[in-house]
C-alpha cells in the first residue's frame, strides 16, 4: 500500500499534499491535471524536492493509492532520487 497524504472537504480524496516513495518525502506543489473514471481519481502533480512530475492514482473500492513517477517539470532533474527509476 502506498502512503498519500491527501486533503478531504467535501469528499476524499479532494487532493493530495504529500507523499512517500522509494524512501524519499514529496510535497505536491501543483495538480497539473485531475481526472476521474469508473474506479478511481487520477492525478498528476508537480512535486518538490526537484520538479518531480507524478501520476497518483486513487482506487475507491480498495481505498489504495498507486504512485507511477513520470520524469521532472522543465528540466529540472537535480534531484538525488530520480523519480523515472523502477520500483514503487
Amino acid at each position: 500500500m502506498s502512503r498519500v497524504e491527501s486533503y478531504a472537504g467535501s469528499s476524499y480524496p479532494e487532493h493530495p499534499r504529500a507523499f512517500a516513495w522509494e524512501e524519499q518525502q514529496y510535497q505536491v506543489q501543483e495538480i497539473i491535471s485531475r481526472s476521474r473514471d469508473p474506479e478511481g481519481l487520477r492525478f498528476l502533480v508537480r512535486c518538490s524536492p526537484g520538479d518531480a512530475l507524478f501520476d497518483l492514482y486513487y482506487h475507491i473500492e480498495d481505498d489504495d493509492w498507486q504512485i507511477h513517477p513520470k520524469g521532472f517539470a522543465a528540466n529540472k532533474g537535480n534531484s538525488k532520487h530520480s523519480p523515472t527509476s523502477t520500483g514503487e
